[in-house]
């Protein structure tokens, strides 16, 4: 049986080795400034979204159209809110295996962070489209 003042030995210990693995990862340059881009990206994706959300008067809202069949996807506009998630999701989806090599090779560190910041520039991408669908004037 484990006792309750190990088990928050152990969860004190995780935190400041979380700490210290963040610390060692933000001491390079060119990670601060790929989280700083992610960063903004991601500001940029939720101010579209809740823009979105906002402008909206009836709940409904296009989240999908394709140039050969038109509007096929319809939902909620809390729905919107998935993709800046998604994108925060890329971010720390790729943090694990720049853990393991942002020390040994920069190149492999450059292609994470740079992949999961073209996906986020992506998904603006298809915030703004919806914005468009949603908002254009005939």
């Amino acid at each position: 049986m484990v006792s309750l003042s190990k088990f928050l030995n152990n969860i004190i210990l995780a935190r400041e080795q979380i700490f210290v693995f963040f610390l060692a990862l933000f001491s390079h340059f060119y990670i601060r400034m790929y989280f700083v881009a992610h960063a903004g990206l991601i500001m940029f994706n939720c101010f579209i979204a809740y823009l979105i959300n906002i402008r909206l008067l009836n709940n409904l809202t296009i989240l999908h159209y394709n140039v050969d069949f038109g509007v096929d996807l319809i939902g909620s506009a809390k729905e919107i809110y998935i993709l800046p998630l998604l994108g925060f999701l890329f971010i720390l989806i790729n943090i694990i295996p720049l853990g393991f090599f942002y020390k040994k090779n920069k190149f492999i560190a450059h292609i994470l962070l740079a992949s999961s910041l073209f996906s986020n520039l992506i998904l603006a991408i298809a915030l703004a489209a919806i914005y468009l669908f949603n908002f254009q004037s005939l």
